[in-house]
């Protein structure tokens, strides 16, 4: 009756990931194997037959979660499949970010985190923190971040730009339109309305910021032969407050 009431649990314990078989039920196996050597010779077989059913379910608790395994990497089974499981992985994990809203020329942003403060609009003088990635996550330089790499704390420190002013790229403007203080919100800059637009501000205050500038401003489409450069840039930026009209 033992074996019987432990067999589904068993079962169970070899279909998991881990396929770890509770104590509990270690322990009355044990239990139920000294109690098969004590009876007599008449209950041998019956007692080899028992056995032959345990080590058939300890055998099934380690290699059935094997065999799963295998039968999940028999999915990608050329370039065209992987390359298409690869894409739906990205596109799921793009879902769970948000939605990306589009705007005119080529200018895309995702909310971040909607603020609860005022509105901002054209023309309203806007302190804000920021942080300037390429479209594949390399940092390049950032303000108001507290990054490593400025050299010291620069946390809740922001840097003034009036809207409409061309004090931050034209890219960036457009995407703030709306938004509230507080918010933040990733814009991804094509070139031609991004930092050229704005004279390369705000510029970079630390040495590897400038440089990586530096770098970027060498592959742009206008200054290298890279034919195909992807010379967009992530700008994200937090609107921390704004100045009272």
């Amino acid at each position: 009756l033992l074996i019987i009431m432990a067999t589904p649990a068993l079962i169970a314990a070899s279909l998991s990931p881990s396929a770890v078989i509770p104590v509990h039920l270690k322990l009355a196996l044990v239990k139920r194997g000294a109690e098969l050597d004590g009876r007599s010779p008449a209950n041998w077989r019956s007692a080899q037959t028992t056995r032959a059913t345990l080590v058939h379910l300890l055998a099934a608790a380690v290699f059935l979660p094997l065999r799963a395994r295998a039968r999940e990497k028999k999915g990608c089974i050329n370039i065209d499949v992987c390359r298409e499981i690869g894409d739906r992985k990205v596109e799921e994990a793009e879902n769970k970010k948000g939605p990306l809203v589009q705007l005119s020329g080529g200018v895309r942003y995702r909310e971040e985190r909607v603020g609860t403060g005022d509105v901002v609009a054209d023309g309203d003088v806007v302190y804000i923190s920021f942080e300037v990635r390429k479209t594949n996550g390399d940092y390049m330089y950032s303000y108001g971040r507290s990054r490593p790499d400025m050299g010291g704390n620069d946390f809740g420190e922001t840097v003034q730009a009036r809207l409409g002013q061309h004090d931050i790229p034209t890219a960036v403007e457009m995407a703030m339109q709306g938004m509230r203080i507080g918010g933040v919100r990733t814009v991804e800059m094509p070139p031609w309305l991004g930092f050229q637009t704005s004279d390369w501000k705000p510029l970079p205050t630390n040495f590897s910021g400038k440089q990586r500038m530096e770098r970027f401003k060498s592959l742009l489409p206008s200054n290298s032969s890279q034919a195909g450069y992807n010379a967009s840039i992530l700008f994200e930026v937090e609107a921390v407050r704004k100045r009272k009209s």
